[in-house]
Order: C-alpha cells, then sequence, then structure tokens
C-alpha cells in the first residue's frame, strides 16, 4: 500500500521500489527480495538502476539535506554520497547512458550534473522564472536538451554541449516548446510545440478561443541530416 515507485533493472530480471522511504530490490520470477538500505530514521527515494546496471542510485537525507546517493546493485558495499551541501530540495536526476553522470534539478531553480568518478559538480543553467524540471541526456552522453521556462518570454528548449560548458537555445522565439527527446541516433530531436493556431469563435463571449495548440515536432541536429520531411522534387 505503500510503494511509490518502481523501475526495473536494464536485464530485466529484477526490480527496485521506494516504499516507507527505504530501497527494495526484487527479482522479477524467483529470489529474495532485499530491503537495500534498512534506514529507519532515513528518507530515501527516486530509486532508479544506471544504464549499465551496476548501480542503483537514490536522493536520501541522511545528512539532513537531500544529497544524491549511489550504491551497488546487490548492496554489497556502503552507499557512496555525491552530492554534499545541496542545502535545497532535489526534484528527480538522470542517469546519463553511459551511466558516468548523474543530471539532476532542484528548488533554487537550477540544472546541474556530477561526475560519478571526479565527483564533480556543474551548473548547467539556472532560471530566474520556474524549475528546470525537463531535461534529456542525448544517447552519446556529450549533450543535455532542457526546458527553460521564463516570464518575460515564450519557454524555449535549449541544448547544453558537456565539452564546451556552451548552451544555445534550439527552439525559436515565437512559440512555447517543451518535452525535448532525442532520437536514438542522436541526428534529431522531437519536442511539442504550441504551434496550431485554429481558433473557434464562442457565440456568448464574442471572442476567439484556442484550442488544442500542442503537437508533437522534430528539427535536426546537424547540417548534414537530412530531414525525412524534406519536400521532393525531381
Amino acid at each position: 500500500k505503500s510503494i511509490n515507485s518502481a523501475y526495473p533493472s536494464p536485464d530485466g530480471k529484477r526490480v527496485v521500489f521506494g516504499s516507507r522511504g527505504d530501497v527494495f530490490s526484487v527479482p522479477a520470477s524467483s529470489g529474495i527480495t532485499k530491503n537495500l538500505t534498512k534506514t529507519s530514521g532515513v528518507h530515501e527515494r527516486n530509486q532508479d538502476w544506471s544504464p549499465d546496471g551496476r548501480w542503483i542510485a537514490y536522493i536520501g537525507d541522511a545528512t539532513g539535506e537531500n544529497e544524491i546517493y549511489i550504491m551497488k546493485h546487490d548492496g554489497s558495499e556502503e552507499p557512496i554520497q555525491l552530492t554534499k551541501n545541496t542545502g535545497t530540495y532535489i526534484f528527480g536526476y538522470e542517469w546519463s547512458p553511459d551511466s558516468k553522470k548523474i543530471a539532476w534539478s532542484d528548488q533554487e531553480k537550477r540544472l546541474q550534473y556530477i561526475d560519478i568518478d571526479s565527483k564533480k559538480v556543474t551548473v548547467v543553467d539556472q532560471s530566474n522564472s520556474g524549475e528546470l524540471r525537463n531535461y534529456e541526456w542525448s544517447p552519446d552522453s556529450k549533450w543535455l536538451a532542457y526546458t527553460k521556462p521564463s516570464f518575460e518570454e515564450v519557454t524555449r528548449i535549449y541544448l547544453y554541449n558537456l565539452e564546451n560548458k556552451n548552451s544555445q537555445p534550439a527552439t525559436d522565439e515565437w512559440f512555447n516548446s517543451s518535452n525535448p527527446a532525442f532520437s536514438p541516433d542522436g541526428k534529431y530531436l522531437y519536442f511539442t510545440s504550441s504551434r496550431t493556431f485554429n481558433p473557434i469563435y464562442s457565440w456568448t463571449e464574442w471572442n476567439h478561443a484556442f484550442r488544442d495548440m500542442n503537437k508533437l515536432y522534430m528539427l535536426t541536429l546537424a547540417k548534414d541530416v537530412e530531414s525525412p520531411f524534406e519536400p521532393e522534387n525531381d
């Protein structure tokens, strides 16, 4: 009755559950259910497997603050605290596909990531409007796509390059855009955007109403990548 989240392992053999502030590893078919954390006075949440299946990450408050931890998938070793002195609430996080980095957003309206080996934290961006909760890694783990809200302009999607630490807008200043997602080959970026203007007219208020403005869109991420929707001309 108190299970709040569940994530299957990459090989599909086990599932980690979050319940009553602990992290449980449960077999898919047969085996032993393990309480990996066993901390009655600590709240652990948002547990998830690394893509390579070696680690389980979670957010815990053992220090009195929200911090990100990782532990061996079988619980054979003590958890490793990755972040320190975050000083605020962490909404959630995302493993990079290469299992070497973790990105997260917090109540300070920041998007950050940490290198697992060096434990170096890098701030990707910070908003003066709303939280940066909408983000995703590229398949090669070299880019982060994220939605940045703004009170002064429309919501736009930005692309952050981990190599040169540069962030640039991927969508224009005319339409709200969000929910970025990379194609598996990394050539395209999918997103939703409010670009459909097909108003209906109210016979009561005598004004226009705009409904169902959001649709799915795609853009190419390199100059040499052709769009599959290019017009055909013989």
